[in-house]
C-alpha cells in the first residue's frame, strides 16, 4: 500500500505543478474527468496497488537474501519493469491513436518514474 500511495502521491506532482499545464494542452478530456473526480482517483489508487502488489510479488520471488546482497535489484527491477513492459505498452498505443511524442514521452517519464519510487520504497521498508 506505501508502494502504491508512493506512486498516486508522485503523479500528484507529476501532473499538478510540473506537467499539469501540458497535459491538459494535449488531453482536453482532463476537464471531464475532474467532474467525477472521486472515482477517477479511487480507480487509480486501486490501479497502482495492483501494479505495487505484483512489484512487491516480483520482490518476493527474488528473495531477501538476494535482494540484501544486491540491493541494486530494486531499481533494476522496478525501473526494468517501466522500461520494458509499460512504456512500450503505452507508446504502442499512444501511437496508434496519433497522440503526440510530448505527451507520449511525460506520460512515459511519469511512469518510469513511479515505478522507480515503488521499488524505492520496497528497499526502504526491507
Amino acid at each position: 500500500m506505501v508502494a502504491a500511495l508512493s506512486a498516486f502521491a508522485l503523479g500528484g506532482v507529476w501532473y499538478g505543478p510540473l506537467f499539469g499545464e501540458a497535459k491538459r494542452e494535449y488531453a482536453p478530456r482532463i476537464a471531464e474527468a475532474r467532474r467525477n473526480k472521486v472515482v477517477t482517483l479511487g480507480t487509480t489508487l486501486l490501479l497502482m496497488l495492483v501494479s505495487a502488489t505484483m512489484l512487491g510479488h516480483f520482490f518476493a520471488r527474488i528473495g531477501p537474501v538476494v535482494l540484501a546482497q544486491k540491493p541494486w535489484l530494486y531499481a533494476m527491477q522496478s525501473g526494468g519493469v517501466a522500461l520494458a513492459f509499460v512504456v512500450p505498452a503505452l507508446w504502442t498505443s499512444y501511437i496508434h491513436q496519433r497522440r503526440p511524442l510530448r505527451l507520449a514521452l511525460m506520460d512515459g517519464g511519469y511512469w518510469i518514474a513511479s515505478y522507480l519510487a515503488m521499488g524505492a520504497v520496497f528497499w526502504a521498508l526491507s
